[in-house]
C-alpha cells in the first residue's frame, strides 16, 4: 500500500509502536503512554493494517519483532531521536543570545550578582551583559533589553513589573553608636556626620533619603554630610566608623548579621520607592526577558 502522507493516526501509531518495541510489552507501553493495554494493541493492529505489514509476532506472554518490525524500529528510533533533538534546539534557541540589562550599582553588587549564577545555570545559552547606572535608560536609542529601576513605578510607554519593596533605616558601626550615644536616642544624630547616597534614584537630591526618613519620624538632622554616588560606598564608609548611613534593607542584611553594622534605633520606614523591571512594550513577550523576570521573582519568593 502506498502512503501519500503521514496522517495523525499513522504518526500516533508509529510512536506507539516504537514505545512498545522498546519495552517489548504492550502493558509497559500502555503505562508509558498513559493508555490502556487494549488501546495500545488496537493502535498497533491498526498500523499493521495500514502498512499491510506484520510488525510483531504475538506469543504467550511474549512479543517478538518480525524482520519488518525490526527494520521499522531502527528507522523510527533514529528519526524520532532527531526530531526530539531538533525540538530541544528550537526551544533552547528561544533562550539563547545576548541579554543586556541596566541595574542600579548597589542593587547589582549586593542583591543581583550574588544570585546570578543560578540564572546562568538555568539558561546557559543566554549571555548576560550587566551595566550599572542610576539614571534611566533611553530604550529608543540605547541597546538595552530591560532594566531594573529604583523609583516610583511611573515609566510611560514601558512595560513595568514591580519587583521588590524597600525599607529604610540608619546604620553605623557599633563603636560610632557608642561614641555618639545613638542607641535609642535619635536626637543625637544632630551631632553626627551623615553619609549620603547622592543618587538613590533618577533625578534624586543628594539628601532625599535622609530627609524622607527624618520627616517621617520628626527627627532633626545636622546640616552636614559626605556624599557618594553609590549607596554601597556610603554603607562601606559607615562600617569604618566614618558616620551614619541611610540603608536599604536589601543592602545591609549581611553586615547587620555579622555586626559590622548596627541599627541604633528601631525606626524603620517603608521607602517611597521600589524596584521595578522595565522593558519596551513591544519586547515584553521576549522569551529571554520573560525568563529573566520569572527568575527574579522566583529568587524573591525563595
Amino acid at each position: 500500500m502506498q502512503l501519500s502522507k503521514l496522517s495523525g493516526s499513522i504518526l500516533s501509531g508509529l510512536h506507539c509502536f516504537l514505545i512498545a518495541a522498546d519495552h517489548m510489552s504492550f502493558t509497559r507501553a500502555a503505562e508509558t503512554l498513559c493508555l490502556t493495554q487494549s488501546a495500545v494493541s488496537h493502535k498497533i493492529k491498526n498500523l499493521e493494517e495500514i502498512l499491510d505489514v506484520q510488525l510483531f509476532i504475538r506469543q504467550h506472554r511474549k512479543l517478538v519483532l518480525t524482520d519488518e518490525g525490526q527494520r521499522l524500529k531502527q528507522v523510527l528510533a533514529s528519526n524520532f531521536g532527531d526530531i526530539i533533538h531538533e525540538i530541544r534546539d528550537l526551544k533552547s534557541a528561544e533562550l539563547s543570545g545576548d541579554l543586556t540589562i541596566s541595574v542600579p550599582p548597589t542593587f547589582a553588587q549586593t542583591w543581583l550578582v550574588p544570585r546570578l549564577a543560578s540564572f546562568i545555570d538555568k539558561y546557559p545559552n543566554v549571555r548576560i551583559h550587566l551595566r550599572t547606572r542610576n539614571d534611566l535608560v533611553d530604550f529608543q536609542t540605547e541597546s538595552y533589553d530591560c532594566a531594573i529601576y529604583f523609583g516610583n513605578g511611573e515609566y510611560p510607554n514601558l512595560a513595568v513589573d514591580k519587583l521588590l519593596e524597600e525599607r529604610m533605616f540608619p546604620v553605623c558601626s557599633h563603636e560610632y553608636a557608642i561614641k555618639y550615644q545613638l542607641y535609642h536616642q535619635p536626637e543625637n544624630l544632630i551631632h553626627c556626620l551623615l553619609l549620603h547616597d547622592a543618587a538613590p534614584w533618577a533625578r534624586a537630591g543628594r539628601n532625599d533619603e535622609w530627609q524622607f526618613w527624618a520627616q517621617h519620624f520628626k527627627v532633626e538632622l545636622p546640616d552636614n554630610g559626605c556624599t557618594f554616588d553609590r549607596a554601597d560606598l556610603a554603607i562601606k564608609a559607615a562600617t569604618t566608623g566614618m558616620g551614619v548611613a541611610m540603608a536599604r534593607q536589601s543592602f545591609v542584611a549581611e553586615q547587620l548579621a555579622s555586626s559590622r553594622l548596627v541599627s541604633p534605633f528601631d525606626m524603620t520606614v517603608n521607602s517611597a520607592h521600589s524596584y521595578y523591571v522595565v522593558c519596551r512594550k513591544d519586547m515584553q513577550t521576549s522569551p529571554k526577558i520573560n525568563a529573566f523576570k520569572n527568575w527574579l521573582f522566583s529568587e524573591i519568593d525563595s
